[in-house]
């Protein structure tokens, strides 16, 4: 029997997870306190980081909670500072934390736009900016996993704000890969591209920024319904996404099969200069019907 990456690679050391409280971050750092690691369970909700973290520890695992809202950079480097000076080192941060807005791009309001941007974009960097200099001067062998998407590959419509700010997530891990060679540190980075995985992404976007747009209500029902019916288990997706991680890989999928499909068809859309695709193809698949002017 093959032995697995991961249970040799996680089986130690401290995972710092953003947004772990719910959906993707919950089933990750499930997994990985279940390799071994003692896993952070941070997020902005304290009351739901604080019972995943009790239900770690109950099922045998090591993990505290830590309520910290990522678009907050001072807060950040307190939450940096205080797991460093509690554990010496950091082995895995996983960038995680985001939520998602849907709309035509002109109707998007401006201060969901500055929200989502701050938290999904700014808060990576905040994080990156306070524990990459301490995960250098601790010296011993890490990583940093940042959650970009399958949209952090192509565009999508009505739903700009998250596709930007997952493109920008990309082209940020893509740099911090580049300026840790500079330096020879001993960190790993790998950007990870979620296909579809079961959480209330969708819902809370909904219920947070709701808009008057019928194509862009009709797209977010639409994907809810395929996550909930197609969408991978949280955990199911972690094991396989942290088992990439663990054996070093820079790209890093939740379904090889889509995942890697959606990078050709960008890659193909670049060769051969293309506009971007129709959406119609998109809103047809889904069963929706657009008027003219909607």
């Amino acid at each position: 029997m093959q032995t697995s990456s991961a249970r040799e690679r996680f089986s130690r050391g401290v995972a710092v997870v953003t947004g772990a409280a719910a959906g993707i971050g919950e089933g990750l750092a499930r997994h990985l306190s279940s390799l071994g690691m003692t896993v952070v369970v941070s997020d902005i909700d304290g009351d739901r980081a604080a019972k995943v973290a009790d239900e770690i520890v109950a099922a045998g695992g090591k993990a505290e909670p830590y309520a910290v809202d990522v678009a907050d950079p001072d807060a950040v480097e307190v939450m940096a500072s205080e797991i460093f000076d509690r554990h010496g080192s950091v082995e895995l941060l996983v960038n995680n934390a985001g939520i998602e807005s849907s709309g035509l791009l002109w109707e998007i309001d401006r201060e969901r736009w500055q929200r989502l941007m701050q938290i999904n974009v700014d808060g990576v960097f905040y994080c990156l900016r306070s524990f990459v200099p301490r995960m250098i001067a601790a010296g011993t062998p890490s990583c940093i996993a940042n959650l970009s998407s399958v949209g952090g590959l192509n565009a999508v419509a009505v739903q700009s704000p998250y596709i930007v700010s997952k493109h920008a997530v990309l082209a940020m891990t893509e740099c911090l890969h580049q300026d840790l060679a500079i330096v020879g540190a001993p960190i790993q980075v790998s950007a990870v591209i979620p296909h579809s995985i079961r959480s209330e992404i969708f819902l809370s976007a909904q219920r947070e920024a709701p808009t008057d747009n019928p194509t862009a209500n009709a797209v977010f029902a639409a994907m809810q319904r395929d996550n909930v019916e197609k969408g991978l288990d949280p955990l199911v997706a972690a094991e396989h996404m942290i088992e990439q991680i663990a054996r070093g890989e820079f790209w890093v999928h939740s379904d090889d099969d889509l995942c890697i499909a959606a990078m050709h068809r960008r890659g193909q859309q670049l060769l051969d200069l293309a506009p971007p695709a129709d959406p119609h193809a998109m809103l047809t698949r889904m069963g929706i019907t657009v008027e003219h002017g909607a």
